[in-house]
């Protein structure tokens, strides 16, 4: 998700919270001045300050649940996750913006909550009441998403909004007890946020001084294996091997731009017109216009998807051709296919090279490229994800059996709403590799098995 988007999502439930508010505010005022003030003959004045936290108040609760309930459809009935700081877990080993967002922003949309309450009457102030309304508010939005379907119960959301809380209300009383000289008392206030940004910033320092990646193949909670019946097919080393890691050729946003234009310069496409959608870790690059084009550039490792969109065009049909025919239409695309690459028809028009970790010297080639040719003898679709690798150094790895007693102990994924295994048949074992979040191609081992009768790979880090 970009900044953009997020922005957005705000501003639209601003507005409506805004219209609600107006809306409610009238309704008040009628009722104050018409029933309250001239039919009882009431004395008590509004106070101004009072009334605009008030609102304020009401404007961010109505935010905060059009953000929960309206932005999502009803896809999630009765699911509950339950293992506390999974979802940081997650963000850590995926190291993804996206999944980083989610977390941040379950700590920053109930800073506001932590912030306004004790504005709005002076018993308040005090830890419990500020703390426990907090904790009463996000545990019933956890509750109705439940029942409703309208997202996930996730005890990781009521950790986090009850952070951002006290970060609030830390905040508030920091500023109230300036105001009164009590220095001392408000940097005890003010310190859950150092404490929040301290941890955060010391895990940024130790990523980026790290010298890999995090690997998103690790879990987020254990699978459960305490009635799994365990077979095993093949005998397991237990020595110790070196491999070596290789690296992706990761770009950075400016030599993704650069090369999306020279792409397009080869095709003689007119970019004049070009619009750039950025994400953390893609580039959406699209031509609009007579003729529209699309590019996604992934920066990690530099794979991509190009679409021609004339193969949308009436009369225009994928048809098939020779392999050499596609190879030279490629050269134009600045393709080139390597030697001993497997070349396959996978279905009319469409055709794949493949290669399967073929190491040339101090260079590894894996992946594949796939190529739709239509009717008008042009490539208009191609899905580029073949990737050479080039070696960084070699690196002492686990033994095969100490990474299956890494599965015998549940610390593989395994995506099932009921996370309980019974059967595990392991019928092999391979060394391959996963790309890491710093473009890293780490080793990691595979075990081919069947999981209560399903066919899976599990994939369990080497390093």
């Amino acid at each position: 998700m970009r900044v953009e988007e997020i922005i957005g999502i705000v501003k639209n439930y601003f507005f409506l919270a805004l219209i609600a508010i107006i809306v409610l505010g009238i309704i008040f005022l009628l009722l104050y001045f018409i029933v309250y003030k001239k039919l009882l003959s009431g004395k008590k004045s509004l106070s101004k300050t009072r009334l605009l936290l008030v609102g304020l108040f009401i404007s961010y609760v109505l935010m905060v649940i059009g953000m929960t309930f309206m932005n999502r459809g009803s896809n999630f009935q009765g699911e509950m996750v339950l293992s506390l700081f999974s979802s940081y877990r997650e963000a850590w080993y995926s190291f993804s913006t996206r999944q980083w967002q989610f977390v941040l922003l379950n700590i920053f949309m109930f800073v506001p909550f932590g912030f306004l309450f004790p504005l709005l009457d002076a018993r308040f102030r005090k830890a419990l009441w500020t703390v426990g309304m907090a904790a009463l508010f996000t545990l019933s939005i956890e509750c109705i998403q439940l029942l409703s379907g309208y997202g996930i119960f996730e005890l990781d959301d009521l950790f986090n909004n009850l952070v951002g809380a006290i970060i609030g209300y830390g905040i508030i009383m920091a500023f109230i007890s300036i105001k009164n000289k009590k220095i001392k008392q408000s940097l005890f206030f003010i310190s859950p946020l150092f404490i929040v940004v301290f941890l955060f910033g010391s895990m940024l320092v130790y990523y980026n001084v790290k010298e890999f990646g995090n690997l998103p193949i690790r879990p987020s909670q254990k699978t459960d294996m305490t009635q799994a019946t365990t077979t095993i097919d093949i005998k397991l080393s237990d020595t110790r091997i070196t491999v070596p890691v290789y690296k992706a050729p990761s770009y950075t946003k400016d030599a993704a731009d650069e090369f999306v234009l020279n792409y397009f310069k080869k095709l003689n496409i007119d970019v004049s017109n070009m619009d750039d959608i950025s994400y953390p870790d893609l580039g959406v690059y699209r031509v609009q216009g007579e003729e529209a084009y699309n590019l996604s550039f992934q920066f990690l490792d530099g794979s991509y998807s190009y679409t021609d969109f004339s193969s949308f065009d009436e009369h225009i049909e994928p048809i098939d051709v020779e392999e050499e025919t596609l190879k030279n239409k490629l050269t134009g695309f600045g393709i080139e296919i390597p030697p001993n690459a497997h070349f396959k028809k996978v279905n009319k028009g469409t055709f794949e090279w493949s290669v399967d970790k073929k190491i040339i010297e101090n260079q590894l080639i894996d992946g594949t490229i796939t190529v739709n040719y239509y009717n008008d003898d042009t490539v208009k679709g191609i899905e580029h994800h073949l990737i050479t690798y080039e070696k960084v150094k070699d690196i002492l790895i686990k033994s095969e059996q100490e990474v299956y007693q890494e599965i015998l102990d549940g610390e593989f994924n395994y995506y099932v709403e009921n996370k309980g295994i019974k059967t595990l048949a392991i019928h092999n074992v391979e060394l391959s590799f996963y790309l890491d979040s710093k473009s890293y191609y780490q080793p990691v081992y595979a075990f081919y098995s069947t999981v209560d009768g399903k066919d899976i790979t599990i994939l369990i880090p080497a390093i």
